[in-house]
């Protein structure tokens, strides 16, 4: 907001500055020096007027002086340059036009030449604090657009991981589920055009999700079962899916994607595994400011554990991580009779907006 501000309103900014420098140094001479409001006024108004015209220039000499790329030396001896080349032009025209407009008052003539140390001293610190302020402002400048850049970087970073989620639907999955699309047309056409459209629907959803990666629980939820639904084809009454979530829970906003991962490995360490049937359970519920979710599946202690290598897990952790800057948003609890992952989602400030733009 401020930096905005600045940027809009800098030249007003610039002006003010120096008609408050030249308000004081008026004031100054009257009260010091005692001279008249007609020699106090044009001493002010030619030696500030000359410094703000010379300070313009300044920006640019300081804006193209790489002070990365220079070294100490060089920069202070171009620095000394330019203060000594300021100095001579600033005195030089001020000392000119002012002994020329009062040439006839000897005793304003003879303040003037008496001042010249008073004035040295004012240029080296209008000069100092310009050309300090000037790589303040520069520094900023850089500070911001390294911050815009690195944003833009985590934002692609996240985009990346989104775009790599959308390309490792399994291909076992498709496999799988082409191979009983194609046993079912023989045996149940209707329950493979069933299947062929909730595949189609599901891949459609994975692939054009949209670019700010947030969805509401409950879209999240369809997407998910569209999943779901595609197994049960698969296992039959071997797979029970059960879901406990408040009418609350349904409109919080989460990462997209974020269930299917958690579901397609209860799927596959508890279905796969099993020889009898599985329920998975997914439940959600607002509590203490955060939206938890907590999916579950049996496990069966007779079936042959299938070896995974966590890959879908560590996806979501890292993503939430990512996204809401915080860690412990997911706990995994496992024992030899059911396998539980629970999710913490905490309040986005995407969530006052809507996602059905």
């Amino acid at each position: 907001m401020i930096s905005r501000l600045l940027k809009n309103h800098i030249e007003i900014l610039y002006i003010l500055v120096w008609v408050a420098i030249g308000a004081i140094h008026f004031l100054l001479l009257r009260s010091i020096y005692g001279l008249t409001v007609i020699h106090g006024l044009a001493d002010s108004l030619v030696f500030n007027l000359l410094f703000a015209i010379v300070g313009m220039g300044l920006w640019y000499m300081v804006r193209f002086s790489d002070l990365q790329t220079r070294h100490t030396g060089e920069l202070v001896l171009y620095q000394v340059s330019g203060l000594a080349l300021t100095l001579l032009f600033w005195l030089g025209i001020g000392y000119f036009i002012l002994t020329q407009l009062f040439s006839d008052n000897t005793e304003y003539v003879r303040f003037l030449r008496g001042s010249l140390s008073f004035r040295i001293i004012s240029g080296v610190l209008y000069y100092s604090l310009m050309v300090t302020t000037y790589y303040l402002i520069i520094n900023f400048r850089e500070l911001k657009e390294k911050s815009e850049r690195e944003a833009r970087l985590v934002s692609l970073l996240k985009e990346t991981e989104l775009n790599m989620l959308r390309s490792q639907i399994r291909p076992h999955f498709l496999f799988n589920s082409l191979n009983s699309i194609s046993s079912l047309t023989m045996t149940n056409p209707s329950k493979a055009q069933e299947m062929v459209i909730k595949l189609s629907e599901f891949m459609r959803n994975s692939l054009n999700l949209s670019d700010d990666m947030m969805s509401s629980l409950e879209k999240d939820l369809h997407q998910a079962g569209l999943y779901l639904d595609i197994e049960k084809v698969r296992f039959g009454d071997r797979l029970v899916v059960e879901q406990e979530i408040t009418k609350e829970a349904l409109s919080w906003m989460i990462p997209a994607m974020i269930l299917q991962p958690l579901l397609e490995n209860a799927v596959k360490h508890g279905v796969y595994e099993a020889s009898g049937q599985v329920k998975v359970k997914v439940a959600a519920r607002v509590e203490e400011g955060f939206l938890k979710i907590v999916i579950s599946n049996d496990i069966d202690p007779e079936g042959k554990p299938r070896k995974g290598t966590g890959t879908g897990l560590r996806n979501v952790e890292a993503r939430l991580v990512n996204h809401y800057g915080q860690s412990r948003l997911m706990a995994i609890v496992k024992n030899e009779r059911y396998f539980e992952v629970t999710l913490r989602i905490p309040k986005d400030v995407i969530q006052d907006k809507s996602t059905d733009r």
